[in-house]
């Protein structure tokens, strides 16, 4: 089998099998996967575009690869958040579907494309609602907390006011469990944040949710 085909394979099985092979092998794949993108790009990006992510989703096994073997392929990495959140915000997938993203690790997209990691946190921003779907800003902030553990405050990212400018509306105004969530992402930016307390009811509330 080739590259395509394997993953179709762990694809059709959820990953079943994956999560039983030794590390090293694991590793033999990842770095396979770049390594036919190289020689087959069209081909890996047509893979990933017809592949609509669910709870295991070979999806997580790309974006890995190319986000931790290689640094060529972060714009298509930005092109796959995009693709995947507006799958999620129009209501093509649950919003915890979302987590696939997760496995897009940005910190060599920080460091050695920073306009890319830029846009791409100017995006998942961007998509915060008020007044949209609870679970979806949810999986948004989930995701926010997941890339910023890159992001230096030290560093000159004008963005970055902006960012936490627009995430304190949420930790404010949100719902009790998006209040908490907002707030758990606020702790990326090494700021001084006060913030009143949960109500009695809202805790209880976002216990019982």
């Amino acid at each position: 089998m080739n590259i395509i085909e394997e993953l179709r394979y762990h694809e059709t099985n959820q990953l079943d099998e994956w999560y039983d092979t030794k590390e090293k092998e694991q590793k033999r794949f990842l770095k396979g996967i770049v390594k036919y993108g190289e020689q087959h790009p069209d081909e890996l990006k047509h893979y990933c575009s017809s592949t609509i992510p669910d709870e295991f989703s070979s999806l997580s096994l790309v974006y890995e690869a190319l986000s931790e073997y290689s640094v060529s392929w972060n714009q298509f990495l930005f092109d796959e958040i995009q693709r995947v959140v507006l799958l999620a915000k129009n209501g093509r997938i649950d919003p915890e579907y979302l987590e696939v993203l997760e496995d897009i690790e940005t910190e060599d997209i920080y460091s050695k494309t920073e306009e890319i990691y830029v846009q791409i946190i100017d995006f998942l921003v961007g998509n915060l609602s008020l007044t949209g779907n609870g679970k979806f800003n949810f999986q948004l902030l989930e995701l926010l907390d997941w890339y910023l553990t890159d992001y230096d405050e030290d560093d000159d990212v004008h963005d970055g006011e902006v960012w936490v400018a627009r995430i304190k509306e949420f930790a404010i105004e949100g719902s009790p469990e998006i209040k908490e969530k907002a707030r758990e992402v606020l702790d990326n930016f090494d700021l001084d944040f006060s913030f009143s307390p949960l109500t009695f009811k809202e805790r209880i509330s976002r216990f019982f949710k």
